[in-house]
């Protein structure tokens, strides 16, 4: 147990990092003063900052003599990405253990000179398993023809944990028909996952060839392995896959393969898979019904209307808004008055959103008038959309009004649409718009300032270079949220109920101290009750915790980014936001091994059991969340 004067250190480091400041310089004193638990925690918390001026100040501390604190330093370098630490970390990596050699590669990784490509392609030969899957991970994050020569070579691994991540290291890299030749063969292979990485990553690097082999995974035993089939040749655009896609759709027991077929029809763009799409509208489950209206509209343009107003009386709010979006995909320019009511006076921000949004798609001079009155709707998500839809129609003359709809709302939520704002302006070449994006350099939110300077630079302007995060968040550092702040709680556990079935959990309270007690205080408050699980992406994540249930709500309030040296694998909970320290009270659970999220999205539990219920969660469907101890 942590003395007095060590709780007290603990706090201060809690206040420091919820604020990202440094407490005018006192963790650094941590850094080398405090006990192995403190000087861990001063470091995790610098590592959450990223700030490269602190590089220097850790560099040191690979040599501390408590293995924790050494490995979270190394965690915390590949965080902060200053190049600087390349050689300090390689040099930690003689007489280091296999896990501390993972954890090295994975930083290596993140940095990505030629010097650390260089280890990476060494570790590639270690005797550990741990230390070879973990480089070709860190080798997938360098598009680098050394890189890319070291995975063609790893991807013989006799180990399929390898294997598979070399697989997806080299989807990473340029095309190269070397690559297609080398990963066909592992669409054969005896492991769902290697089977799985080798299908999306034969169809994102256009590798016509194999086709047939990956039509055949589409009966696969494996879920996992029929998605991400489908996936590829929708990604190909397959057109000998038509029939086989179509029978997915129809008749496969998992939703999430026939929703990932009905995607791929919809990219194919083949008729033939127009009656498969039509029993899709049927289908039991919301995700296909709404991958089946959108495919429609792309492979049948104007001549799907039918099909989209048929949706439009669906059930479901997310179908309906996906029917109205559809219009705009199909190229429905008939329907403009009426997308154009929608916007204006639907009582359901959602179809607002979408009839926005559809209008911002259709090719038609006569929509140009309906957009900019929606820059006013008293709902961010439909200004922010109307400021996207702008952009998609090139309509250089609503720049004055996309500059008042910077200034017109000072609420919180509106910095999604003065974000927006500042990325359309760049992209219409509104050099009229210097003052406001000089001024938006200023912003207290880190995106609207870097995009301001892109937009900027895109309109070949001067833009002045950025002072540290650090230093805005000094200038409003606010000590009265010290006592706001929840202290380390464990391990906890809490069941997610679903109609399904109970989904058990475990909460990492002592690694995402601030996620775990805000995630326990809303499910005690009953927070969760009949929320929905609003987004589920086959083999990737199901995500829910909104309010509005549409993916733009939160809590009323901001959680600062906890990232920690959890991985995403398999059934880990991780919170959803739109950039670091945007989020709030939306969560996902992973289907599988995601691990391109690390180091991005926070990671605060674990799916204990009831994994296949997670499986089973349609978008739409409600929950709720008990504590359970």
């Amino acid at each position: 147990m942590a003395s007095t004067a060590g709780q007290d250190s603990l706090r201060n480091l809690a206040l420091w990092e919820d604020q990202r400041v440094t407490g005018d310089g006192k963790i650094f004193v941590y850094l080398t003063q405090g006990s192995p638990l403190v000087r861990r925690r001063a470091v995790e918390a610098l590592g959450r900052m990223q700030d490269p001026s602190d590089t220097a100040k850790l560099i040191p501390l690979l040599k501390d003599p408590n293995q924790e604190v050494r490995r979270e330093v190394v965690f915390a370098l590949g965080q902060i990405g200053n190049l600087e630490a390349v050689a300090p970390l390689l040099a930690a990596q003689s007489g280091a253990l296999p896990d501390d050699v993972a954890l090295i590669a994975e930083a290596l990784g993140k940095l990505g000179n030629d010097e650390s490509i260089a280890a990476l392609d060494e570790m590639q030969r270690d005797f550990a398993t741990q230390v070879r899957a973990d480089a070709a991970l860190a080798l997938a994050r360098q598009k680098n023809p050394n890189a890319a020569n070291a995975l063609l070579l790893a991807v013989h691994d006799p180990d399929a944990a390898v294997v598979w991540r070399a697989i997806y290291g080299l989807e990473k890299q340029e095309p190269m028909p070397r690559s297609c030749t080398a990963i066909t063969p592992f669409l054969e292979n005896t492991d769902p996952l290697v089977r799985a990485y080798a299908a999306r990553a034969l169809g994102k690097l256009e590798c016509k060839q194999p086709g047939a082999a990956i039509a055949a995974l589409l009966k696969d035993d494996d879920i996992r392995v029929s998605v991400n089939a489908a996936r590829a040749l929708g990604d190909l655009k397959d057109k000998d896959a038509v029939k086989p896609l179509a029978a997915v759709v129809t008749t496969h027991k998992s939703h999430h393969a026939r929703a990932a077929a009905a995607e791929a029809l919809g990219k194919i763009k083949e008729k033939d898979g127009k009656d498969a799409l039509t029993q899709g509208l049927l289908d039991t489950s919301v995700m296909v019904r709404i991958q089946s209206v959108r495919a429609l509209a792309e492979i049948s343009g104007d001549k799907s209307e039918m099909f989209c107003d048929q949706m439009r009386r669906d059930g479901e709010r997310l179908v309906r808004a996906e029917a109205i979006r559809s219009y705009g995909v199909a190229n429905l320019t008939k329907r403009a008055p009426e997308l154009g009511n929608i916007a204006r006076s639907d009582k359901d921000p959602m179809m607002r959103a979408a009839a926005v949004e559809a209008l911002g798609n259709l090719k038609d001079a006569s929509v140009l008038p309906m957009l900019p009155p929606a820059l006013r709707d008293p709902d961010f998500s439909v200004a922010a959309t109307a400021v996207t839809s702008i952009g998609e129609q090139k309509d250089k003359t609503a720049v004055p009004a996309l500059m008042d709809a910077y200034r017109a709302r000072p609420e919180r939520q509106f910095v999604d649409v003065q974000l927006e704002v500042v990325r359309v302006l760049g992209e219409l070449g509104a050099v009229e718009a210097q003052p406001l994006l000089t001024e938006a350099t200023t912003h207290e939110d880190v995106r609207v300032r870097v995009a301001a300077v892109e937009s900027l630079k895109k309109l070949g302007l001067p833009a002045p270079e950025l002072p540290s995060e650090r230093s805005f968040h000094e200038a409003s550092f606010d000590r009265a949220r010290k006592k706001l702040l929840a202290p380390p709680c464990g391990i906890r556990h809490a069941v997610i109920l679903t109609k399904h079935g109970p989904i058990e959990v475990e909460l990492f309270g002592d690694d995402a101290i601030q996620t775990v007690a805000n995630f326990i205080n809303w499910a005690k408050t009953g927070f969760y009750k009949k929320l929905t699980l609003h987004r589920v992406v086959p083999n990737f994540v199901v995500q829910g915790g909104d309010p509005r249930g549409d993916g733009w709500g939160d809590a009323g309030f901001t959680i600062p980014s906890e990232v920690s040296r959890h991985h995403y694998d398999e059934g880990y909970l991780g919170i959803a936001d739109s950039g670091k320290d945007t989020g709030s009270c939306q969560f996902f659970i992973t289907l599988s091994p995601q691990r391109q999220l690390d180091g991005r999205y926070t990671i605060f539990g674990r799916v204990t059991k009831g994994m296949e219920n997670v499986w089973k969660i349609d978008q739409a469907d409600q929950f709720d969340v008990k504590v359970l101890d």
